[in-house]
């Protein structure tokens, strides 16, 4: 029985003394390759020493393995930090200021803005129902009869009834029902009540692609790249055809990404492009005047103090303090993007490929509240 006893107790020192040496093994090597990282970072620009800053903390403190980092402020100055390589350190292209990524869900920021220009001129309302501008009234017997009441804004603000957690998510399915089949908003059942509160969704803003689709008689794709004048390929749309391979980043490049339907995705994480070219766009389009991508509906309450506790017509608005931070983020498998605004117009986009699908949500949030530090300089 002692033997027994002796030959279970050395075999479970065996594996924890392997387990040990793993982790410890894991370590040395995440060590070594986060300063390969920190050694590999570059920057220029008027503000590369605050923007230095930010690329520090995100790959120093929140792991970040590769990134692309672009500041535009107030007066058109551009700056930008690029460090890490696709892959491997030193053995996988390195990431420069020209090195394409995935938008993902910042996509959403400029479908917002497409509905927003109807708005600003007055084609369209923000409390104009979604049946009435897709024609659906008359076409549909709609099971719910709540789906009727859905607005403009309420897709916006995510704000239509929609839940991820209750409802599979359909747009990163095989075979999502919009924008191909549109009938199907007859049976659709909403998992709460129109602008009764604020649930992220990315249905909502495919069905706002067939609002701008219905106004302007023509595809989501052609009107956004008239629209934005997408130029010299700094920013494109992942799959222009429904037919089409999707030409996804070589560093985004995975089997999940390339299972999905990108041109069903165009409205909702269809572009990419370079921290640069977002950020110079996101700068012109949070000019424009009410309502813009930093606006939100008037007639909701929310609590601008917690980092996702305001969401307006395109991103959250974060105020913890006097000073604000608008912003809006996104993930896919292999794909991190994130932009903000602050109160004088300056913009700071950050892309990457580093994936950590238990942790980034919280890594986003943490790189918002640093931005938002380094920006106003209040905690």
């Amino acid at each position: 029985m002692a033997k027994n006893s002796s030959y279970l107790l050395t075999a479970l020192l065996i594996i924890l003394s392997g387990t040990l040496y793993l982790k410890f093994s894991d370590y040395i090597i995440s060590a070594f390759e986060k300063r390969f990282v920190l050694n590999s970072l570059e920057c220029e620009g008027e503000s590369q020493s605050s923007l230095s800053q930010v690329a520090y903390y995100a790959i120093d403190e929140l792991n970040y393995k590769n990134l692309q980092l672009s500041y535009v402020d107030d007066a058109d100055n551009i700056s930008s930090c690029t460090a890490g390589w696709a892959d491997m350190p030193y053995l996988s292209p390195k990431v420069d200021i020209k090195t394409r990524f995935n938008y993902a869900s910042v996509t959403k920021v400029f479908t917002s803005e497409l509905i927003l220009d109807l708005v600003r001129r007055q084609q369209i309302k923000l409390d104009d129902k979604l049946v009435d501008l897709l024609d659906l009234t008359d076409k549909y017997q709609l099971q719910d009869e709540r789906v009727a009441k859905i607005t403009v804004a309420d897709l916006l603000s995510h704000r239509a009834g929609f839940d991820r957690n209750i409802t599979p998510d359909s747009m990163i399915t095989a075979n999502p029902w919009c924008p191909y089949h549109m009938a199907h908003l007859q049976a659709i059942k909403l998992d709460f009540d129109p602008n009764s509160k604020n649930v992220y969704s990315n249905i909502g803003y495919c069905l706002l692609s067939q609002v701008i689709e219905s106004h302007y008689q023509d595809s989501y794709i052609s009107t956004s790249e008239e629209y934005f004048g997408f130029k010299n390929n700094d920013i494109g749309f992942l799959q222009r055809q429904p037919e089409a391979q999707p030409n996804v980043p070589f560093m985004n490049q995975t089997k999940q990404i390339r299972g999905l339907d990108f041109y069903a995705l165009s409205a909702v994480g269809g572009l990419s492009g370079t921290s640069v070219a977002l950020a110079e766009y996101i700068h012109t389009i949070s000019k424009r005047k009410y309502p813009n991508i930093t606006d939100r509906p008037k007639n909701i309450n929310c609590d601008k103090k917690q980092v996702r506790g305001c969401h307006g017509f395109a991103g959250y608005e974060y105020a913890p303090k006097t000073s604000t931070l608008y912003w809006r983020n996104g993930r896919l498998p292999n794909t991190n993007a994130l932009m903000t605004v602050d109160n004088r117009g300056n913009v700071i986009t950050f892309l990457s490929n580093t994936d950590d699908p238990n942790s980034w949500l919280s890594k986003h949030e943490m790189l918002v509240k640093f931005i938002y530090k380094k920006t106003t300089g209040k905690g």
